[in-house]
């Protein structure tokens, strides 16, 4: 898989993400973003592009990974909204579900996930649920990056919480 991803949020685990993918090989552009020069200083040593423009960011992206706290995943939505309609986009944001993020940006195609730390080191449990727009095609790039990160499994959203 080579396509451009963006990972808005390169926090904890915006970070673990972009590493573990970079770990495992992944071989298509990774643009990661975030507010605070520090993290963007940190990706750009990785080799990754950096920046804090999350809309340049989506618009270059064919896959966008959402990893901001859960507080601000609306405004960061709302922001990028005319950029991801369309696109596959990947939440990480632990109790958001996914009709939130539909009724936000109802031309996307959701995925929600709950990876963990170890993602870092290519041992996370990822778990994932989608919305009804996500087609068999999504499934299969979501599932080959979330095995860059460890194991998958896609479960029924209401166990998402719990998980």
């Amino acid at each position: 898989m080579t396509e451009k991803i963006a990972v808005i949020g390169a926090g904890m685990m915006g970070g673990a993400i972009v590493k573990s993918l970079l770990k495992s090989g992944y071989s298509g552009k990774i643009t990661a973003t975030d507010f605070q020069l520090e993290r963007i200083k940190e990706m750009e040593k990785l080799g990754v592009h950096a920046t804090s423009d999350n809309r340049k960011a989506a618009t270059e992206s064919a896959i966008v990974f959402i990893v901001v706290k859960p507080a601000d995943v609306e405004k960061v939505l709302k922001e990028i909204r005319k950029e991801i309609a369309g696109k596959l986009v990947i939440s990480v944001a632990a109790t958001v579900p996914l009709k939130f993020l539909k009724r936000i940006v109802p031309e996307a195609r959701f995925v929600r996930i709950m990876p963990n730390v170890a993602a870092m080191v290519q041992a996370s449990y990822t778990a994932y649920s989608c919305d009804a727009d996500v087609t068999e095609k999504d499934k299969t790039k979501v599932k080959a990056l979330l095995n860059m990160m460890g194991i998958c499994a896609e479960v029924n959203e209401k166990y998402m919480d719990a998980i």
